[in-house]
């Protein structure tokens, strides 16, 4: 994705965090406050492996991966990339109207299905199952984006001052 993609906004309120255009160096600093955005956000969410809505985030999902990929790809020290790349790899538990938050947790002894007659709702089902599918997609899409954008900081030249 071009940087112009990077400079349009999808969300609300993308505005307030600079992403309106700019320079290199501003874009490439818009990209690091966004990351840093979204990691202080992992850190007082409590995501585990469940599946969220993409309005929990502070700011839009394009805006985040593309900033990871600008991040990634200028980050010079392969052990920040990979971790870049696994706080960014998170982003795919987050899509598009899913809704409540969906779970990966097993039921608990005390819930209906212990008695045996409880049974899901099958439109509960399709939506989980639907869900589950997409985030797979999501999570082969943003490995081969950043594995690119990790490629392309691999393999800058490195200029001494």
């Amino acid at each position: 994705m071009p940087y112009s993609a990077f400079t349009k906004p999808a969300h609300g309120d993308d505005h307030v965090y600079g992403i309106d255009g700019g320079t290199d160096a501003q874009l490439l600093q818009t990209a690091h406050r966004l990351v840093d955005i979204y990691l202080v956000y992992l850190r007082e969410h409590e995501t585990g492996s469940d599946l969220f809505d993409t309005r929990e985030l502070p700011v839009s999902k394009g805006s985040l991966i593309n900033a990871f990929r600008v991040v990634i790809a200028t980050e010079s020290r392969s052990g920040v990339r990979a971790l870049l790349v696994k706080a960014g790899m998170t982003l795919a538990q987050f899509q598009e109207n899913i809704g409540p938050r969906m779970s990966f947790k097993p039921a608990s002894s005390n819930d209906k299905a212990r008695d045996g007659r409880w049974r899901p709702d099958p439109g509960q089902i399709r939506r989980f199952d639907h869900a589950l599918m997409r985030h797979g997609e999501e999570r082969t899409r943003l490995v081969r984006m950043f594995r690119h954008a990790a490629d392309i900081a691999e393999h800058k030249p490195i200029h001494d001052a």
